[in-house]
């Protein structure tokens, strides 16, 4: 790539994130609808320049999930660790999440316009499940638990659910208001459900869990 078409591409890449960029503005500012023509005047651009960055809005509105969830990714990312008690490490992903939908209602409710299986949201449970599935796993492992390959596998769609109830109750809430409960007590009702899931899941092991107690062991850093 020669020195032109870099600048051109970086011009390009430019364009397409003050597009995204304002979009996100808009929402954030609790509009519900945006119209293209307010996007581009955010952007300070041409609803032609929008158009040759977007085929249309259904791909901007992709564009827009999609630097939501980063976003969103780059605070859960770092809560989802062992460290500290198992209680202290669900209350700190959970609460990250619940008090970023209380703040951002509006990007919480534009990112579930689209659930297909490629959209941006199904792809970001799908990797936050992902997480969570292996952090169950070493916090199984770490209590005494023979965890077999046949376990990890089930694990899978455990995760699968608890991280799709967990998103589901966050969302109805945003829909309703997320008025009540408040987002305090909101993150304690869905610390207390997804513990009593990882509760029954340890005892079907023969282990019993105290989510009070730090747990140590491989694969828990």
């Amino acid at each position: 790539m020669d020195g032109r078409t870099s600048r051109w591409a970086e011009h390009n890449q430019a364009q397409r994130l003050r597009l995204v960029q304002a979009a996100i503005d808009l929402y954030d500012e609790g509009r519900a609808q945006v119209s293209l023509h307010e996007i581009s005047e955010r952007a300070g651009v041409s609803r032609s320049v929008l158009y040759r960055q977007f085929a249309d809005r259904s791909a901007l509105d992709r564009a827009v999930q999609q630097h939501v969830l980063d976003d969103l990714w780059s605070l859960l990312a770092p809560t989802l660790t062992l460290e500290g008690t198992i209680r202290g490490s669900l209350h700190r992903s959970v609460s990250t999440y619940v008090d970023w939908a209380a703040t951002h209602q509006q990007l919480h409710r534009h990112t579930d316009l689209d659930m297909a299986a490629d959209s941006p949201l199904q792809r970001a449970l799908d990797y936050i499940a992902a997480q969570i599935a292996r952090r169950l796993i070493a916090w199984f492992s770490a209590a005494g638990a023979e965890v077999s390959a046949a376990d990890a596998a089930a694990t899978d769609p455990l995760a699968h659910g608890l991280v799709g109830a967990v998103f589901g109750t966050v969302r109805r809430w945003v829909h309703l208001g997320a008025k009540v409960p408040d987002a305090a007590h909101l993150t304690d009702l869905l610390v207390e459900s997804a513990w009593a899931l990882i509760d029954v899941r340890a005892r079907s092991y023969g282990v019993v869990l105290d989510p009070e107690r730090p747990l140590t062991g491989p694969g828990t850093d």
